[in-house]
């Protein structure tokens, strides 16, 4: 998923889930930023103190692709939650993210534990993201493999579809091809590279074959819009229930109930073209209250703006005070890190996949 999904409909459907828009702009802006916190460089602060970063992302040419260990720590937990299925399958069958899975159900009932932490908001944004994108990168698994390699001639966008988004679907493809992708994606076959940005846009009913191995024939053949509206279904219910659990992030108007919004939801999904055009839409119903009871100064202005959260701004964010550790950039950081420990040193080794 990209930024339309990952910040704009984070944020409209926290909410419509009852979450004050203030709470809901933390939780959507942290969402957005697993993808953008490439920072791995530790930064000195005035208080005579250090900041280490955590790394959700990196960008897609960056060598630590090719890293193994790297790619443990940041695709496998933060982009390709595996999704343990089938049980009794072989390892990276296992490893391969599965949408809506029962680790995936896990790990947000681990973020709701963290109710006492100053850093609720932050983690229940991280997980967000990794949830939502079980509903795109599924059948990718988050390491290096042979199994996610695609073969290039067979990726095609269905003729349901205009010739002229055709088109334009193949110029981005073509473009991702030439900038990230060549050799390097066929040396470094890491999550859904090989298939470029299809499994990231809504709107798209599409399909392609494997390279190698045995893949369920929903794997292949994909209509994003439905699995989008179903990690959209699926994100309200968790909103709501962060909302239950917090008095104070809770909206005094109330939530907007999932059937008033469905249909709003799903036509801004099938909105064709670039995510510009959907990052309108959903600010254009947000503006309008079609998410929430009472609409605020929060809702009106929303935007994202990239790189508030940089590490490298978490003195100036802080004013140089000593409170720097309650700033966005230092709490998403702790929240990132809790949540990269929970999967890799709670979750995966409980289902069997790590051993500890």
């Amino acid at each position: 998923m990209q930024l339309d999904m990952h910040f704009y409909g984070v944020y409209a459907l926290a909410r419509a889930a009852g979450i004050k828009s203030e709470t809901a702009q933390t939780i959507a802006y942290a969402s957005q930023f697993v993808d953008d916190s490439i920072d791995d460089k530790a930064v000195l602060v005035s208080n005579r103190k250090a900041i280490l970063p955590t790394m959700t992302s990196h960008k897609p040419l960056d060598y630590m692709n090719a890293m193994p260990g790297d790619q443990w720590k940041v695709w496998v937990p933060f982009h390709f939650l595996p999704g343990n299925m089938p049980k009794n399958g072989d390892f990276v069958r296992r490893m391969t993210c599965r949408k809506n899975s029962a680790p995936a159900k896990k790990m947000i009932e681990d973020s709701l534990d963290a109710v006492n932490e100053k850093y609720w908001p932050h983690i229940v944004g991280i997980t967000a993201h990794v949830f939502a994108d079980t509903f795109s990168h599924f059948g990718f698994v988050g390491f290096a493999h042979e199994r996610n390699k695609a073969i290039r001639g067979s990726i095609k966008a269905s003729k349901k579809h205009s010739s002229n988004i055709r088109r334009y679907i193949k110029s981005k493809f073509d473009d991702f091809k030439t900038r990230f992708m060549g050799n390097f994606a066929e040396i470094v076959p890491v999550g859904h590279g090989s298939v470029g940005t299809y499994p990231d846009r809504p709107y798209l009913e599409w399909s392609y074959k494997y390279e190698t191995g045995r893949h369920p024939k929903g794997d292949t053949e994909r209509d994003n819009t439905l699995n989008f509206f179903n990690g959209c279904k699926e994100l309200y219910s968790y909103f709501a229930r962060f909302a239950q659990l917090s008095p104070d992030d809770r909206e005094p108007n109330g939530a907007v109930q999932w059937n008033n919004i469905s249909q709003t939801v799903k036509s801004i999904l099938r909105t064709e073209g670039p995510k510009e055009d959907r990052i309108k839409q959903w600010k254009t119903h947000i503006t309008a209250g079609d998410f929430c009871l009472d609409v605020t100064s929060f809702d009106r202005d929303i935007e994202y703006v990239k790189g508030l959260w940089r590490p490298s701004r978490a003195d100036y964010e802080s004013g140089g005070e000593r409170n720097i550790e309650q700033t966005d950039s230092c709490r998403f950081i702790r929240a990132a890190w809790r949540h990269r420990e929970y999967v890799l040193h709670e979750l995966l080794p409980d289902i069997g996949l790590i051993v500890y």
